[in-house]
């Protein structure tokens, strides 16, 4: 069986939230206060709704009243219908469970996606906070380790400057220690690019998952994702290439006005007019990055190569630009308050760890002490952002493709 999460067919006509009801469950025309059809007879009974995708068991279809016969007001069982509730099932009136996970199956409002969020860490902490620990502890002491080697360099090269006998040999020792900064740098920047590819990938099948109620295993979270790390590790790559080429190219600009204004005191103006440039070049790297954001969790959750999932990603966003950087802005409005406190209790403890490890807070160990810390916290916040997101994708889907009612039938499954 397919996964629900696959893309749909490209030639399939458009499909926006218009919720088809399941076989026989009543429709939104025949809840309570709907009027009957012209010619409906004394005492026509509506016909009874079978067990649909989550209906639960004893779901009896509202009856159609008589002609002529006022209709019984009173709430109607929505979405978030509580069992129990003056007799109302946990099924909407499409006939399927309401929130058989994590979110209610229709378009979701923020208020959706931040309780969403924080219910997906509270339901699976285990998957979401303990690959996120393994992963960054990894990555935290790959650059600690990076730091310190480069430091060491450098360290080196201070000290032959202050001995007149090692003086001839500190070009050579800058040299090697300006080349050993690069290479660390370089692995820094790698396993940190790995490590964040990988736990966006595992993060998004996870919280796929918990939509339809079902909670996975470290395993099984690590089999989903470990079959799509090439797709998964080639999108973020070519999303990280389209984003930084606005940046690229503005540095270049930069220089080169500077070195044409260099030898022309009245084409100043061309230096300043690159300068200001960086305005419209960050309006245009946010363009990009907003356009491409689920270009990972497509990669994982829709079995898709790596263009494609930028295609896909581009194509979800259309038409939902800015309610999409509205979200995003506020989620990283809430990441920035968390990050700030918890960037306070870490540094903290780093600031402790390294006080009682060197004297020298500016020393290599000192770095690498602090670097180790400042990655693990900065880790911590994945699994908001990577929840978070994952159910911005969901909502796309379930407002473009009604996408609700596959959710439905997968948790109906479970």
């Amino acid at each position: 069986m397919s996964s629900p999460w696959t893309s749909p067919d490209p030639s399939a006509p458009y499909q926006g939230w218009t919720p088809q009801p399941q076989p026989g469950a009543p429709t939104p025309q025949q809840g309570y206060g709907a009027q009957p059809g012209y010619g409906a007879q004394q005492g026509y009974t509506a016909p009874q709704a079978p067990q649909g995708y989550g209906a639960q068991q004893g779901y009896t279809a509202p009856q159609a009243p008589a002609y002529g016969a006022q209709p019984t007001y009173g709430a109607q069982p929505g979405y978030n219908a509580q069992p129990g509730a003056s007799g109302y099932s946990t099924t909407n009136r499409w006939g399927w469970q309401a929130k058989p996970g994590i979110i209610p199956l229709r378009p979701l409002t923020i208020g959706d996606l931040f309780s969403g969020a924080f219910e997906a860490i509270r339901s699976n902490p285990k998957v979401l906070f303990g690959f996120t620990i393994v992963i960054m502890l990894l990555v935290s002491l790959i650059a600690s380790v990076s730091i310190l080697v480069s430091g060491l360099g450098y360290e080196s090269v201070i000290n032959a400057e202050n001995d007149p006998q090692a003086l001839q040999q500190t070009t050579e020792d800058f040299a090697n220690a300006l080349l050993l900064q690069m290479i660390s740098n370089l692995v820094q920047w790698l396993s940190t690019f790995a490590g964040t590819s990988i736990l966006t990938g595992l993060l998004a099948a996870t919280v796929s998952q918990l939509t339809v109620g079902r909670k996975l295993t470290l395993s099984e979270a690590w089999a989903m994702t470990r079959k799509r790390l090439g797709s998964l590790i080639g999108s973020f790559a070519l999303t990280a290439l389209i984003t930084a080429v606005p940046i690229v190219l503005w540095i270049v600009a930069v220089f080169a006005s500077i070195a044409v204004a260099d030898g022309n005191r009245d084409l100043w103006w061309l230096s300043a007019l690159a300068f200001f440039a960086i305005i419209p070049i960050f309006i245009l790297m946010y363009f990009f990055q907003i356009k491409l954001l689920f270009a990972p969790m497509c990669a994982v959750l829709e079995e898709i190569g790596p263009v494609a999932s930028l295609k896909r990603s581009w194509s979800l966003v259309k038409g939902e630009f800015w309610p999409t950087l509205g979200r995003f802005l506020l989620m990283n409005l809430l990441i920035g308050f968390i990050g700030g406190f918890l960037g306070f209790v870490i540094g903290l403890i780093g600031g402790l760890v390294t006080v009682v490890v060197t004297s020298n807070p500016a020393s290599p160990i000192g770095l690498a002490i602090s670097m180790f810390f400042v990655m693990l916290g900065s880790g911590l916040l994945l699994p908001f952002s990577a929840a978070f997101e994952t159910l911005i994708y969901t909502d796309l889907r379930i407002r473009k493709e009604n996408f609700a009612a596959v959710l439905a039938q997968a948790g109906a499954q479970q």
